[in-house]
């Protein structure tokens, strides 16, 4: 693991300190290693530091490649070339635009409009020309950034009245490159612009550095980019946060409701209760993209269920938690059966509290939790989130804004199954049909998304961005199942995937999962048989499966033994098996309707 005394924000660590991490510190087997390329016309190489830093915090060993300096389309055009010997996952590519359009940059004053925008046309098909020839040799992720507005245009207040002046082109331009995303799959951008209006354009750039080296970026420049950079590799890999837990007193609201009373809390228009107001609507932002929200407090639930109820200025509502755990206990034992509840990892959860104490003892008892003590300036309540990367994704899901009402009827599922007396008479209570088809396009996104964030019923844990999914989705020698369900309670959505190779005469399971929410159900045995169906369609005689063990997937170990398969090779951490397509019977449960 990595040592205590390594500091995890890239912003705060010495350089020397960091150089120096990085050659000692032992990786352990919890660091990944992740090939990634970067493609350049400047110089870049002082940042790359910076980078492997910030990914070895986030528990990744980046394996790097740069391209000679200028050398991006060689690299690209050459199918030999070292860019596709290393087999990225994710190429960056860092452009600098007076290198590629240096009278569009410097000589701007002197260009008419149809020069404007055949410049602008030039730039947009120099992207197009590097994607294009990227995507005949690899479906590594693409990551690219747009120009920074040089505030210092040579005409002053006058180009900021114009809607041709420099800063609105350069700002049309940067859009134009934006709109290639919806053009290609995994395309992404970084926002260089961005990291400037956070730094500002003079602590951003080294004017001494560009002219000596072609260096453009400033020391504190690079450690916001690598940060940001780390960003894309997180949520690649689907380490980023699903749940924020919150305290009541103090964090959700101003005072003790137990002292002060529901009318007496600060929560209002004025200072400091709208502090806390921000911070709920902030919440309810998180909430609609899909993160799940809790309450662990130390209180009478009676009077923290009184302040959703009858305190008017609550943005935030009761259905608006997916779990509460309001009672005395240890806050430590709350969180865990909240992760047990919401059935996510402890690394995925958020918890906020305004005690020292309670933070601490989080701190010491769960590691994994990401703990934060609300501010003593409560001004910086609002900005607790912010630059962290706790909630980034690649792609957005239909199911995350359903996400809450997911885990609700799940509250109901468990309401039902505890008036049962066995779990044969629940299962049949439910009414579950589910649905297993080849993946249409349209589920692209929500595919890609499962396989990089499901950890626990994952059989390989084997990690796929869009365009992968895309092209396997085309391969005539693949293809990839999606399962579906509903019961009476609602709406599962998309809950598993199968990617399925084909090879002479057997099936390859390449990839076996399905949600934590579905899991126990009997849902894996209808996707498993389809999977068999599919062997059979295709006329195969033999069927191989793995099984690769990490720290999260130990209770699907046996999954292929349970259901028939042939033990081929064994080792500590993966299993193969093989079998014959005739020796398996794999029949869905008798309480699932499959349609």
């Amino acid at each position: 693991m990595i040592e205590k005394n390594f500091n995890p924000d890239v912003l705060d660590v010495k350089f020397s300190d960091m150089l120096s991490k990085l050659n000692d510190i032992k990786i352990s087997n919890s660091h990944s290693p992740l090939n990634i390329a970067f493609l350049r016309n400047i110089t870049i190489e002082p940042l790359i530091p910076f980078f492997e830093y910030q990914c070895l915090t986030k528990g990744i060993k980046a394996n790097t490649y740069i391209c000679d300096f200028d050398n991006i389309m060689q690299d690209i055009l050459d199918e030999n070339s070292k860019l596709y010997e290393h087999e990225p996952k994710i190429i960056f590519i860092f452009i600098k635009l007076e290198e590629i359009a240096s009278k569009f940059y410097l000589q701007f004053s002197e260009l008419s409009s149809t020069q404007i925008n055949k410049h602008i046309n030039d730039i947009v098909n120099i992207y197009k020309s590097m994607f294009d020839a990227i995507r005949e040799r690899s479906n590594a992720l693409i990551v690219f950034n747009n120009f920074e507005i040089n505030p210092f245009p040579s005409e002053g207040i006058l180009d900021s009245q114009k809607i041709n002046g420099l800063a609105n082109t350069i700002r049309r331009l940067n859009q134009e490159l934006l709109s290639l995303k919806d053009t290609y799959n995994g395309i992404l951008l970084l926002d260089l612009d961005l990291i400037v209006s956070k730094i500002g354009f003079i602590n951003f750039q080294n004017n001494m550095q560009w002219h000596m080296s072609k260096m453009p970026f400033s020391n504190l420049a690079m450690r916001h980019i690598s940060s940001e950079a780390t960003k894309y590799i997180t949520a690649l890999k689907g380490d980023t946060k699903k749940c924020i837990i919150l305290d009541c007193d103090n964090t959700l609201w101003g005072g003790v409701v137990g002292e002060d009373g529901v009318k007496g809390i600060a929560l209002d228009q004025n200072h400091p209760g709208s502090y806390f107001i921000k911070f709920q609507k902030d919440l309810l932002n998180l909430k609609s993209q899909g993160i799940l929200l809790a309450i662990c407090s130390k209180n009478n639930e009676a009077d923290v269920i009184s302040v959703f109820r009858d305190n008017e200025n609550m943005v935030l509502k009761e259905n608006d938690f997916s779990c509460m755990k309001i009672n005395w206990s240890l806050k430590p034992n709350n969180i865990k059966e909240i992760a047990k509840d919401l059935n996510i990892g402890l690394q995925h959860i958020i918890f906020v509290d305004d005690s020292d104490f309670e933070i601490e003892m989080v701190n010491e008892l769960l590691p994994e939790v990401t703990a934060i003590l609300v501010p003593k300036n409560l001004s910086e309540l609002n900005n607790i989130f912010d630059n962290k990367g706790y909630f980034d994704k690649i792609q957005d899901s239909e199911l995350d804004s359903n996400r809450t009402e997911m885990y609700l009827a799940e509250r109901k599922r468990k309401k039902e199954l505890s008036s049962k007396s066995n779990l044969e008479d629940y299962y049949n209570s439910l009414g579950i049909e589910a649905r297993v088809g080849i993946m249409d396009l349209s589920d692209l996104p929500r595919v890609a998304q499962l396989t990089q964030k499901t950890n626990q019923f994952n059989l390989t844990t084997i990690r796929y961005a869009e365009q992968d999914i895309e092209a396997l989705s085309k391969s005539k020698d693949s293809d990839i199942l999606t399962l579906k369900a509903n019961d009476k309670f609602g709406a599962y959505g998309l809950i598993g995937v199968a990617v399925l190779r084909y090879s002479e005469n057997t099936l390859i399971i390449d990839s076996f999962l399905l949600s934590c929410r579905a899991i126990g159900r009997g849902l894996e045995v209808v996707l498993l048989e389809e999977c068999i169906n599919q062997a059979h369609n295709k006329k195969m005689k033999l069927v191989s499966g793995l099984f690769s063990k990490t720290q999260k997937n130990s209770q699907v170990e046996y999954f292929f033994d349970n259901h028939g398969f042939d033990t081929e090779t064994k080792e500590a951490s993966k299993t193969t098996y093989l079998c014959k397509i005739n020796n398996l019977n794999v029949t869905s449960p008798e309480h699932i309707k499959v349609l």
